[in-house]
């Protein structure tokens, strides 16, 4: 009987890449997945997926994972979403050493590093695909080191797509807007930790107010979106480079494209920058 293609998801713990799991599992596929967690690995393992620990910002971790999926896949893989990745919502001037290599390392160095180490898994009509963001196209305010490494992840993506298109291995991007996922939660956790305690000029009370919100805003899609597309991806029914998922990220990105330069008024206006009444005033 012939084995059924392997699918690789990173970061599966939730939103997304969960999504993406159930979808490829649904639609017959072999699903190798990545959490950090050991919760989220059994988790993954009870629904019947080959879990691997991944944690993208320790080169360690990222080299031992793939030499387990290289094993887990027999060396060949149909298809490589890279998904896993989180939010660092602060301000450039507020971004420390740490939390930008964090940021890098996590979005953008170790997928790039994870891919190169199973490319050679990677065979004449295989799919590798990159999870990026409407934020890899435009930037607005608080976003910046998250902005920063989608814009990376989308050069990335694109060089793939120049390099390996004599191997026949198609490259595809994800655009996505507002999702329902844990992403908030996640990016609100981020900022606390490179804030904590630090004097910042900037008032950051309207951007909190919006991670904490209880629903991410109108215009947002479920996580699911994004699975749909990637298997219609991984089943050839869509072969562009770049798919935007959500009405928002669509008129964002024409918006961008249209006005150039003009686009920075309307990012003014979404969400006003005002400094703290007490100049370096810390947050708690």
């Amino acid at each position: 009987m012939q084995s059924k293609p392997v699918i690789v998801i990173t970061g599966a713990s939730s939103g997304i890449g969960y999504a993406a799991v159930q979808a490829c599992l649904e639609a017959g596929y072999r699903v190798i997945a990545t959490a950090r967690q050991h919760a989220d690995l059994d988790r993954l393992q009870a629904l019947g997926v080959e879990a691997v620990q991944l944690e993208l910002d320790s080169e360690r971790s990222v080299t031992e994972a793939a030499e387990s999926i290289r094993l887990l896949s027999g060396g060949t893989i149909f298809g490589l979403f890279n998904n896993a990745g989180y939010g660092l919502q602060v301000a450039m001037e507020d971004a420390s050493w740490e939390a930008l290599s964090g940021q890098m390392n996590t979005n953008v160095i170790g997928p790039v590093v994870l891919t190169n180490l199973l490319l050679d898994c990677l065979h004449r009509g295989s799919k590798l695909v990159f999870n990026s963001s409407v934020l890899g196209l435009i930037v607005v305010p608080f976003r910046g080191p998250y902005c920063m490494s989608k814009h990376a992840l989308e050069a990335a993506g694109d060089a793939y797509r120049l390099e390996l298109e004599t191997r026949g291995v198609a490259v595809h991007i994800i655009e996505p807007g507002p999702i329902e996922a844990q992403f908030r939660a996640n990016a609100l956790d981020a900022m606390d930790a490179c804030l904590q305690g630090k004097a910042t000029r900037l008032d950051y009370q309207r951007h909190v107010q919006r991670l904490q919100a209880a629903t991410p805003g109108a215009g947002a899609m479920p996580a699911a979106a994004v699975a749909d597309v990637l298997v219609d991806i991984l089943q050839g029914r869509k072969t562009r480079a770049r798919y935007r998922i959500t009405r928002i990220a669509k008129v964002a990105a024409l918006a961008k494209r249209i006005l150039g330069a003009g686009f920075d008024r309307l990012a003014r206006n979404n969400e006003p920058v005002r400094e703290n009444q007490r100049s370096g005033r810390a947050r708690s």
